[in-house]
């Protein structure tokens, strides 16, 4: 490939695949910098530590694009892909910076819209010349990625400010993923927060075959990784690619649809139970005999009845397994007596729509640290409306 240098710096370009699950193909491809001082080879940081001042870092990203795109260029593809390209603060931390940067890449040979620019999030400092910076690369025409979001001292504020196209998931978030439960639930949770700012997500470090399936349960968009394809001058093509994660795909769906058929089976027999215990409520059967067919499935943690204003009638009915799992850390929550539960979306839905039985999203009880969803429907009681609810416990994410 055609040999660049920069300031004493010869500047070499790797390229790795981005790869989108949906489509299965890749969508673009990440250019990453190899650089040689002398004899030297150095890594993209100590490459940039060469560049002492801000305009010099700055001038050294431009040639470092301008390398890039020129090599890309010479790559073949079927589909249109973007390219992303790592920028220094430098870069935007003026508006001339910012326009400048426009231009080189205008003149190197890519439009904006074949364009991704990358940022670390974890070292931008958001003051109004940054934002002003980004916004003039976003009104070019470019999209934006806020790179290894997970990382040291992330900042949800800083992501909105930003109003990225992308979010690129630091590697430790997956790593994290992979050993702890509740940080699977976790990145989850986080892949959902990012598309409802208007992002999609990139879950980077993917090296092993659970690696694939951990970020493809946790419903992220693109992923990227060793496994997937290493950094090279000519990366990996699709069809290479995409045989891998098919298999992977494969055995996640066979896994999701065990489990389905389970959960299915479990909540059936749940709602049969439970308006088997509404309708002897509405037949004037004490709350604590109506409730057994309910407290003696093994996911039912406890029963509790509303009146008509969310206010709880007496105390939680707790299963028997519940009761002896009771961590008394929690204690000065057990005693619900009079609690008020009319902003939870279960109460609102029950007397929204009397006698529809209805399930809410699973949560974290107030009662004790257990994820659950809560079964609710409202019944008329000696002609008065009350809810009847059940929560059900949310098992933790077993090992794929």
């Amino acid at each position: 490939m055609t040999a660049f240098e920069h300031a004493g710096l010869k500047i070499g370009s790797h390229f790795q695949p981005v790869y989108s699950l949906a489509h299965r193909r890749s969508i673009g491809v990440e250019a990453l910098l190899r650089a040689e001082q002398g004899q030297t080879a150095l890594s993209p940081a100590e490459a940039f530590y060469t560049a002492v001042s801000p305009e010099q870092r700055h001038q050294l990203d431009l040639a470092v694009c301008r390398a890039h795109i020129q090599r890309y260029l010479q790559l073949q593809s079927d589909h249109p892909r973007w390219l992303f390209l790592n920028i220094d603060a430098a870069s935007l931390s003026r508006p001339d910076r910012a326009m400048a940067l426009v231009n080189h890449i205008r003149q190197a040979g890519l439009e904006p819209h074949q364009v991704v620019l990358e940022v670390l999030e974890h070292v931008l400092e958001v003051d109004e010349a940054l934002i002003e910076g980004v916004n003039i690369l976003k009104n070019n025409g470019f999209m934006i990625a806020i790179d290894d979001f997970g990382v040291g001292h992330s900042n949800l504020e800083r992501v909105c400010q930003l109003e990225p196209s992308l979010v690129k998931f630091d590697r430790q978030l997956l790593r994290n993923a992979i050993v702890q439960p509740r940080s699977r639930a976790l990145l989850s949770r986080l892949v959902r927060l990012m598309h409802e700012i208007g992002a999609l997500v990139v879950v980077e470090g993917i090296e092993t075959e659970r690696d694939v399936l951990v970020a493809m349960d946790s419903g992220c968009d693109l992923i990227q990784g060793f496994f997937i394809a290493k950094p090279a001058e000519a990366p990996d093509a699709d069809e290479l690619i995409t045989p891998r994660l098919d298999e992977r795909w494969d055995e996640l769906m066979a896994h999701a649809l065990l489990k389905r058929k389970l959960t299915r089976r479990q909540i059936e027999l749940a709602r049969q139970c439970f308006v088997q215990s509404a309708i002897s409520l509405m037949q004037s059967t004490p709350f604590d005999l109506a409730a057994k067919p309910m407290l003696s499935l093994p996911d039912v943690i406890r029963c509790f009845l509303l009146d008509s204003e969310g206010r709880q009638i007496g105390r939680n009915l707790n299963s028997r397994q519940s009761a002896s799992s009771t961590d008394p850390r929690y204690s000065p929550l057990a005693d619900t007596t009079g609690a008020v539960w009319s902003r939870r979306s279960y109460f609102q839905h029950a007397v929204d729509q009397p006698g529809v039985l209805y399930m809410s999203e699973p949560y974290l009880s107030m009662t004790d640290p257990r994820s659950c969803v809560t079964m609710s429907m409202a019944i008329e009681i000696d002609e008065n409306l009350h809810v009847l609810c059940a929560d059900l416990l949310v098992p933790q994410h077993d090992t794929l």
